[in-house]
């Protein structure tokens, strides 16, 4: 059981961090390739996509499972 949650909460934070890259993005399409569209100022058009949320809760889901998990590691190592 515990070895599912260890792969669990990976898997979690793999999938927020991933998604992450692409949670950033302008209303007109790809940001990177629309620059003669947004013009040098553009950086205000930037906004959270839909996938922002789903990264925040991956990772929030993620992060304390594999907190917890490693709170009492150390007991299976004699403390070191």
């Amino acid at each position: 059981m515990r070895t599912a949650l260890w792969i669990a909460g990976g898997l979690l934070c793999a999938a927020g961090i991933m998604n992450l890259l692409f949670s950033f993005g302008a209303p007109y399409g790809d940001f990177a390739t629309s620059i003669a569209v947004a013009g040098a100022d553009g950086m205000g058009d930037i906004a959270p996509t839909d996938r922002f949320m789903f990264s925040v809760v991956c990772l929030a889901l993620g992060v304390p499972t594999l907190v917890g998990l490693n709170a009492t590691a150390w007991r299976n190592t004699g403390g070191y």
